[in-house]
């Protein structure tokens, strides 16, 4: 079944150092990117998992070295500070889309579904649902990294259009088993040439295809996304001119804002606090619902996220780590729970830590039901087990049900009358009251509006 595999054109036994560093070293000389490694033991430090940053003039030396570490990383863009954090990305370089390739629809008994073979099977995927060929494509191991690479660096203010079409992409290959949570700006992906070390024969991370085609950022946006740039832009006009007229700013509301949470009463607090502990239950529902027991590896640290970011909201960041713990036993895999949650949480922990002290509204990360929905993949089926992780669809259903019995419950003894049964009592047509009374339709009408009948 398999087409022949066509071998790049370029040599690549040592991939080139430049094959996306030379557009960037003219536009700004004083850059950085990530390298990372995922650790089989703890170190030390009790670390699965270490990054550092490094200056674009060291590139070449660093990529040359890391090409035969194990499970070695690099950041997806650039940054202007030594930080992998999205609010530092300098410019973007590329789209990088991750295809879990396991997860293949089309044939699921194939586990390590390769396309060392038959790569040409994606692209042909590609042309017939009217999307954009990837520059290059890349065997990960377990799966397949697609890479859109621009033609010339892309400003991070930017960042909308970059995020609304990197997630049409993810979208599109859904068929693929796209990986749905890897849109944030500080992503990063295998490095070309390293080994992993999860396949069962150790697979080579490397090119399969090296087309080298870059893409016009505003092109690649019109031919992604459902709707031309300037349409965004004469929308978010109008939305902002309806926001300026219809603002007001009340009092009270504003008083409340001022005021440190603690501070706040009951009242003031209440409907924020009761939603979070909602959605606890609501993302413990679900494990339960997909897995028949805990999460299963690959899936703890995004249920842990976002049972984290609930919590952050909800109770004081000293007891953040043994409330999330309390939460997760019985929940998520207890290998995770043991060795890898607490180090994947210490973001969250510390960015929770730090808005706690300046007194904000808001700790730690904040994300929105539809956000979570997204990222965990929710069905409307699973919904309906749900209580606040639901659409906007599942809760207008909910209402016109709640508002259907309540209707029942008012009126318990109606049975209803049907249309022709009312018909046979009022339908005047019928019984011409007025021939009765001696006088015409109209003066009959005008009568009755009076009060004189």
């Amino acid at each position: 079944m398999g087409l022949a595999f066509k071998k790049p054109e370029v040599a690549l036994d040592r991939y080139p150092y430049d094959w996306r560093m030379k557009r960037f070293m003219t536009y700004n000389p004083n850059l950085f990117f990530i390298i990372g490694q995922k650790l089989k033991q703890p170190d030390a430090k009790g670390r699965t998992w270490w990054d550092k940053p490094y200056h674009i003039s060291e590139y070449e030396t660093v990529f040359d070295m890391a090409q035969d570490i194990e499970d070695s990383y690099i950041s997806m863009n650039w940054f202007y500070k030594c930080s992998r954090r999205g609010e530092f990305v300098a410019v973007f370089d590329h789209i990088c889309i991750d295809l879990d390739c396991y997860k293949y629809e089309t044939n699921p008994t194939i586990q390590y579904h390769e396309l060392g073979e038959n790569y040409e099977i994606l692209l042909k995927f590609c042309d017939d649902n009217k999307i954009p060929r990837p520059s290059n494509i890349l065997s990960s191991g377990r799966g397949i990294y697609l890479h859109y690479t621009f033609e010339c660096p892309v400003p991070a203010r930017c960042k909308g259009r970059f995020q609304a079409t990197h997630r049409e992409l993810l979208k599109k290959f859904i068929p693929w088993g796209a990986d749905q949570a890897t849109y944030d700006f500080s992503r990063v992906f295998r490095l070309p040439g390293s080994v992993n070390s999860q396949h069962p024969r150790r697979h080579r991370c490397e090119f399969l295809d090296y087309r080298g085609q870059f893409y016009d950022f505003s092109t690649l946006c019109d031919m992604v996304l459902p709707k031309k740039y300037e349409d965004y832009k004469k929308q978010k006009i109008a939305r902002q001119e309806r926001r300026e007229k219809a603002r007001v700013e009340y009092l009270a509301r504003r008083k409340t804002n001022e005021l440190v949470p603690d501070e706040r009463g009951a009242q003031g607090f209440k409907g924020w606090a009761s939603w979070a502990k909602k959605g606890l239950y609501d993302l413990k529902t679900l494990g339960f619902m997909r897995y028949k027991g805990p999460v299963r590896k690959g899936e703890c640290d995004i249920f842990c996220h976002e049972a984290g970011i609930l919590l952050a909201q909800i109770s004081n960041p000293d007891n953040l780590p043994s409330n999330l713990e309390q939460w997760a036993e019985g929940v998520i895999d207890e290998g995770y729970l043991a060795k890898h949650m607490h180090n994947a949480m210490q973001t969250l922990y510390k960015k929770a830590g730090q808005d706690y002290s300046a007194k904000k509204r808001h700790k730690g990360y904040t994300t929105g039901t539809k956000t979570i929905i997204q990222k965990l993949g929710i069905t409307r089926e699973e919904m309906k087990h749900l209580s606040v992780l639901i659409d906007h669809e599942e809760r207008l259903l909910r209402k016109r049900i709640k508002r259907h019995e309540q209707g029942n419950v008012e009126r318990p003894t109606s049975q209803g009358q049907s249309r022709e049964a009312w018909l046979a009592e009022n339908n005047l047509s019928v019984s011409k009251p007025w021939e009765a009374l001696n006088i015409s339709r109209a003066t009959y009408y005008r009568m009755k509006k009076s009060g004189a009948l």
